[in-house]
């Protein structure tokens, strides 16, 4: 596709990173009106958020860098250049949900509660990652004969070029979408905190897991699944086990 906008000389303005930023931001300006509605503090949830995300790029690098440690063997600053692609989204989530989750309780925030707001918007910010990713070519699909097969022609593509090829990085950003409006058309009609968070594990789990079949990328396969349908399977189950508690444990100490 279109890995880059415009080069002037040496400076390039990637699509994948503007489309990372483009998410991010609409993200954040998304959760810091929700904060404001439900009477939170927030300008500290967005400035925690900042260094989340962050942290979140590192994990995701991090695992990228596990999974494809040849492309980082020959030049290791190639670490630092996230702009041209290669970020693992699960490896973003697991670095930053435990620091986002330690800030909240230090700043004493309801964290459930900021956390049911920020989920709804994630998928949003993922959508259009993920558009970043089919522009730069990352997180390819396997060879097929669809009619909506697509190649990838551009010398600076990172997928194999000339070759039909499943659409995962749209298979993935228009179910993040519609994930996106699922928990936006819900988060007004479930009153129990922490059921958003959960149903957003079980969403991206699902989607994530299958859509890891299709994927034409070099995956690390144990027992056989690859590293990131293991992880969904994870996210899958704690939400399951969340929302459980959420509805009946709660419930029940209540009672008590």
């Amino acid at each position: 596709m279109f890995p880059e906008i415009f080069r002037i000389g040496s400076l390039a303005v990637h699509t994948y990173g503007l489309f990372i930023a483009i998410g991010i931001i609409l993200a954040l300006y998304f959760i810091k009106i929700e904060c404001k509605k439900s009477a939170l503090d927030s300008q500290k949830i967005i400035d925690i958020l900042f260094w989340a995300i962050w942290i979140g790029i590192i994990g995701s690098r991090v695992f990228y860098v596990i999974y494809f440690p040849d492309e980082f063997l020959k030049d290791p600053m190639e670490f630092f250049r996230i702009w041209k692609g290669g970020l693992v989204f699960h490896g973003g989530l697991l670095f930053a949900i435990p620091f986002v989750i330690f800030s909240f309780k230090k700043e004493r925030i309801p964290i459930l509660t900021c956390l049911d707001i920020i989920v709804v918007f994630i998928p949003l910010a993922h959508f259009f990652g993920r558009l970043g990713c089919f522009f730069a070519g990352c997180c390819y699909g396997k060879v097929c004969e669809l009619p909506w097969a697509v190649k990838f022609t551009n010398p600076l593509t990172l997928a194999p070029k000339n070759i039909p090829l499943h659409p995962t990085q749209l298979y993935e950003a228009f179910s993040n979408l519609s994930l996106f409006f699922i928990l936006f058309l819900l988060r007004k009609k479930i009153k129990v905190e922490g059921v958003l968070l959960s149903l957003y594990l079980i969403g991206y789990g699902i989607i994530r897991f299958f859509i890891e079949f299709l994927r034409g990328d070099l995956r690390d396969v144990y027992l056989g699944y690859s590293t990131a349908q293991w992880i969904s399977i994870f996210f899958v189950i704690t939400g399951i086990i969340l929302i459980f508690y959420m509805y009946i444990f709660r419930k029940r100490m209540k009672n008590y």
